[in-house]
């Protein structure tokens, strides 16, 4: 049976791939809880927002994640200029 550990020259390889797998793993938690923070401040700031469009808007970006934040952004930006005309 063939082990990477009995290949020299793929050693190095296989751990830097580990490596780079556990780094932009970490790299992309940080990232999205940095990004769950600023939604989720964002939304308990608004006044525009009554009580269950907070909550509704929490669940969303709790569940979907990065993407439920983009939805938010781009949906919460949108009703804000049409508020704003």
């Amino acid at each position: 049976m063939w082990f990477p550990s009995m290949c020299p020259w793929c050693y190095n390889y296989y751990g830097f791939q580990f490596f780079n797998f556990l780094f932009f793993g970490f790299i992309w938690w940080i990232i999205k809880i940095f990004v769950f923070i600023i939604v989720v401040l964002d939304i308990i700031k608004r006044d525009d927002l009554k009580t269950i469009e907070k909550i509704l808007w929490l669940l969303v970006v709790w569940f979907l994640g990065i993407i439920g934040a983009i939805i938010y952004f781009l949906l919460s930006k949108r009703e804000n200029k049409q508020n704003n005309k």
